[in-house]
């Protein structure tokens, strides 16, 4: 959590002064999902065959994400910052992966950019990834009548699962969080140098 915090403070303060979110929430979070690394990314197949079958018809929508809004960003030039390959299916291919990945220091999957309306570079920046993660939070809060300040248990199970009370893939990862909640809360500042 020391790492965290010096590596990873300064964003989570930026991002919780406009937001509810408690900072050693936001970090144990962190902690959770990427150690602190803001680079990691995770390809998730089950996602890529959802969003194929809204593609293809056989699916409305993939949670609040309907055939056009994929389209929409797939053909859009706006929806990556990394450089593509030749070919525009090569393109719409790699467009359609970054959605079924997740991105950066709370691993925020790709899709939600279109949920969210934001570009997908968003996600993947270690200074807006943090705010975007506070504003996601506050909306499973609101959805499912939590308290941003207090209701964390429940937080931790909807950022892992989607909804509050569902069985987290790792049994520890709630109690992770809680804890690294604690040890993020207790860390002393770092001594600050002494004027002469």
């Amino acid at each position: 959590m020391q790492s965290i915090r010096a590596n990873c403070g300064a964003a989570i303060e930026a991002a919780c002064a406009v937001s509810s979110v408690p900072p050693e929430f936001l970090a144990a979070l962190i902690a959770n999902e990427s150690a602190g690394n803001p680079n990691a990314k995770r390809f998730e197949k089950n996602v890529l065959l959802e969003l194929w079958d809204v593609l293809m018809g056989r699916a409305a929508s993939f949670g609040s994400i309907d055939h056009d809004e994929i389209l929409e960003f797939l053909f859009t030039d706006t929806a990556t910052t990394v450089s593509r390959p030749s070919g525009w299916i090569s393109t719409v291919l790699q467009h359609l992966d970054f959605l079924a990945t997740s991105w950066g220091l709370t691993q925020i999957m790709g899709y939600e950019a279109i949920a969210l309306g934001v570009p997908l570079f968003s996600i993947q920046s270690s200074a807006t990834n943090p705010q975007i993660a506070c504003r996601m939070l506050a909306d499973f809060a609101d959805r499912s009548g939590l308290d941003v300040k207090k209701d964390f248990s429940e937080l931790f199970d909807c950022w892992n699962t989607g909804r509050p009370h569902a069985r987290t893939a790792d049994p520890e990862y709630i109690p992770n969080g809680l804890a690294r909640m604690s040890i993020y809360k207790n860390l002393e500042d770092p001594p600050k140098a002494m004027s002469a």
